[in-house]
């Protein structure tokens, strides 16, 4: 029988920290470590390479492989999500009826997950968090150039 080539699991390590933003899942007397403390870290295990992911990077990467894969059907396939990638232009209209127009520029692989915009009427960037899109009315201008 052939092992499977491709698994999350729980990391069982005493000691691990997350390959992207340094979170570990131990006590350091260490003030200058770098990375928050986790309770939980997971294992993606691709073929021969392992990753380790924090709860937080995990979610990012899940995001990310969405806007990759599920950008066709977003409406049909993620219950009315706008999958938004790299260039992509949008109107993003906030709960006091204010409207602005935005360009996606990317989302930066830190431990906050950023995701950063240029405004396209200001002309400034901004970073974001997941948060602003849900509190937002977003509607796709044009799709990112081919």
């Amino acid at each position: 029988m052939q092992e499977e080539r491709l698994t999350l699991e729980v990391c069982t390590h005493d000691i691990a920290s997350c390959n992207i933003c340094y979170a570990h899942n131990y006590d350091s007397e260490n003030a200058d470590m770098i990375g928050a403390r986790v309770d939980k870290l997971y294992e993606l295990k691709i073929g021969d390479q392992v990753l380790t992911l924090c709860d937080k990077c995990l979610d990012r990467l899940r995001e990310r492989l969405a806007q990759r894969f599920g950008a066709e059907n977003e409406n049909k396939a993620s219950g009315g999500q706008i999958v938004l990638f790299t260039g992509t232009e949008f109107t993003a209209r906030d709960k006091l009826g204010q409207s602005y127009r935005y360009r996606m520029i990317g989302a930066e692989v830190t431990h906050d997950g950023l995701i950063r915009l240029l405004n396209l009427d200001t002309n400034f960037l901004t970073y974001v968090e997941p948060e602003w899109f849900r509190q937002r009315k977003i509607k796709v201008i044009q799709k990112e150039a081919t």
